[in-house]
């Protein structure tokens, strides 16, 4: 499988000034390794690394593709940052919300990305992400997306309070709190989560759990999502059977008619008759 981003930034200012141009491109690589990050289950500088497979000038036109994967990471984890990296620009542009699959950090860079950019697409950002040849997720980009993810990223309510989901992405240091981050149950947020030390033993226990409760200072944005949170307490809890995509779209779970076929199974409600 081979997967790639496309570049275009369009507009005199993109072909000119060479220091600006570069630096939208870093802040792309720079948002890449956080959504990549917050995807593992350790979070980790040395990401995947990415080198130009075509670079053009006029506007300034650039394919991006692996050139390493992260030793944490694999293909699957590649694409899947790829196609948050461009919906969630695409979002940015109509909506000032953390967009679907970023933590607010990734928000804060995505800012960087859009900040240099025009008020119209003719002088924007094309972005586009393809798997094998085909196209799979585009966006236009401009001064907007900024705009957005800046009120996006803006604290307006501190809040206790506690979400349910899965952690990942977990950074330690020896002179800073751990920090995870928690995919929640409800509402697909990616919640950036920093832990005190007297939780070291319970972070220890939640982590690889399919599901954990956290409960502590949560700080929100004008639309109620969460910024981030600084944790309280961690609680356990049990596994919830989850559906595959095969058996949602068939409108059947077996386990829920202990194997048994759907007729027989009304036939039995109806106590055999």
């Amino acid at each position: 499988m081979s997967v790639e981003l496309e570049l275009r930034l369009r507009g005199p200012h993109a072909g000119m000034d060479a220091q600006e141009s570069l630096r939208t491109v870093q802040s792309v690589l720079s948002l890449l390794r956080e959504l990549e990050n917050s995807e593992i289950e350790r979070s980790n500088r040395h990401g995947t690394r990415w080198s130009f497979s075509d670079l053009r000038l006029g506007s300034v036109t650039c394919v991006l593709e692996p050139l390493r994967i992260a030793d944490h990471s694999d293909y699957h984890v590649v694409e899947r940052v790829l196609r948050t990296a461009v919906s969630g620009l695409g979002e940015a542009e109509t909506t000032e919300r953390i967009p679907t699959g970023w933590t607010a950090r990734a928000a804060a860079l995505g800012q960087q990305v859009a900040r240099s950019l025009g008020a119209s697409p003719d002088v924007g950002m094309f972005i586009a992400v393809r798997a094998d040849g085909v196209e799979l997720r585009t966006a236009e980009v401009t001064q907007r997306a900024a705009l957005n993810l800046r009120a996006a990223t803006r604290a307006r309510l501190r809040t206790f309070g506690s979400r349910r989901g899965r952690l990942s992405g977990l950074s330690e240091g020896k002179h800073r709190r751990p920090r995870a981050t928690l995919r929640t149950d409800v509402g697909g947020e990616v919640v950036g989560v920093h832990f005190d030390d007297d939780l070291d033993t319970e972070l220890r226990r939640a982590w690889r759990r399919d599901r954990v409760e956290v409960t502590g200072e949560i700080t929100e944005n004008a639309q109620g999502q969460a910024v981030h949170m600084r944790a309280r307490e961690i609680e356990l809890l049990p596994t919830e059977p989850q559906l595959s995509e095969d058996e949602l779209r068939a409108g059947f779970w077996p386990d829920m008619t202990g194997g048994r076929d759907t007729l027989d199974y009304v036939e039995a409600l109806r106590g055999g008759n």
